[in-house]
């Protein structure tokens, strides 16, 4: 008679026991130590993720693609100035105020690219660079790295609706190369003051401001191409065109305003303060234009027993005080120099529009800025000073370029 195969008895008392379960996982619990022991090397050189880690033999330089992340919408360091014909084979009327926009936006902004779109021929460009136009066109036009950039007006609305202005067919044209190209654009009346590019870094894919009244002001654009901003503007001002002044431009950016701001970084609005400090009043013109005489010196006409080509003094000491503004905590109120009416430290620019019309003002000139005697001229001395010392202005140009017999 054959007997069965014995079974190791502590397996037969395991079996026989309410605790044979428990056995039986620290049996295999120490098979599994005593395998971790002695494998326990080979097996840190796994990947503990799908696939095999990368061969030390692989070069190196090998490219490795990048994640996929949203698309870069910063606003670049490029100026766009925009000047329209009428009649695309006429001369361009460039103002002193016209090349001073664009001499201060260079020298305190130092953009990248500086773009000039315009419909005007090539008749019309070769004329303003020979002179023909006057000294401030051909300045305009011989700037160095200027980028002349040809444009096709717009004539009619996206609503059908005949565009028949000038200002109206520029906001349209100002519009579509803000969202091809990207950048910043500034009406040729727009002077600036401090250094933009903390703004162009500041991450908002577009930055406006408001003028005198709470409108958005579109005289100042920052945007990046193919901003959710841009893009609307561009086809609410198709829809909204009805002939008006700024029903295209105020108004629709104003709307728009008022659903995109908010939403992450698509839109930053600045005060009034920051690009338009002016206001549109009598009495806010008057503050910004007038020729001041005053009998305590702090208005001295600085061209007094001048003669042209004398050295000027640069008044650097009181640009330094307005550099230096400071809050006086015990009076609440600001330091200011005795001249000064406006804090201009806390602007980025200013847009000095509407000139005519102000008491004791006619045009802006070289000699205007020159004689320091308006809150205007002061603000941009500096540049006028520079000019004026390196030979390029005289105190007889005039404000369309002409020289004076």
């Amino acid at each position: 008679m054959s007997s069965k195969p014995t079974t190791p008895s502590f397996l037969s008392a395991a079996g026989n026991s309410r605790h044979a379960r428990y056995f039986a996982f620290a049996f295999f619990g120490i098979a599994l130590l005593i395998s971790l022991h002695i494998f326990g090397p080979s097996i840190g050189n796994l990947s503990l993720h799908r696939g095999q880690e990368p061969d030390a033999a692989v070069p190196s330089d090998v490219p490795i693609p990048e994640p996929q992340v949203e698309r870069n919408y910063s606003i670049p360091n490029h100026l766009h100035l925009l000047y329209a014909l009428k009649d695309d084979t006429s001369n361009f009327n460039f103002q002193f105020k016209n090349y001073l926009c664009l001499y201060g936006a260079v020298k305190v902004w130092e953009p990248e690219k500086i773009y000039f779109h315009t419909n005007a021929g090539p008749e019309a460009i070769d004329r303003a660079r020979s002179g023909a136009g006057g000294k401030w066109s051909q300045l305009i036009m011989n700037h160095p790295g200027l980028i002349i950039n040809h444009v096709e007006l717009q004539t009619n609305a996206g609503n059908g609706m005949e565009i028949t202005g000038m200002e109206a067919r520029s906001d349209f044209a100002r519009a579509k190369v803000l969202q091809e190209y990207g950048g910043y654009y500034i009406d040729f009346d727009v002077h600036a003051l401090r250094d933009i590019r903390p703004l162009l870094k500041s991450g908002y894919k577009a930055i406006i401001g408001i003028e005198f009244g709470g409108l958005i002001n579109l005289g100042v654009v920052f945007t990046a191409a193919r901003s959710l901003f841009i893009d609307q503007w561009v086809t609410g001002m198709n829809a909204a065109f009805d002939g008006g002044y700024v029903t295209h431009s105020n108004h629709v950016g104003t709307k728009i305003r008022q659903h995109l701001e908010g939403q992450g970084n698509e839109l930053l609005v600045v005060s009034q303060t920051t690009f338009h400090p002016v206001d549109w009043t009598n009495e806010g013109r008057h503050e910004l234009w007038v020729n001041h005489d005053f009998d305590d010196g702090t208005f001295t006409n600085n061209l007094e027993n001048h003669r042209d080509g004398d050295p000027l003094p640069s008044f650097e000491h009181e640009y330094r005080e307005l550099e230096q503004y400071r809050w006086d905590a015990p009076g609440q109120e600001y330091i200011r120099p005795e001249w000064s009416n406006w804090n201009w430290r806390r602007s980025y620019m200013v847009h000095a529009f509407r000139n005519h019309g102000a008491h004791n003002y006619e045009h802006i000139s070289p000699r205007y800025v020159l004689e320091r005697r308006s809150e205007y001229a002061r603000m941009v001395y500096p540049w006028v000073w520079e000019l004026y010392r390196d030979g390029i202005v005289s105190i007889h140009d005039d404000y369309m370029g002409k020289v004076a017999a």
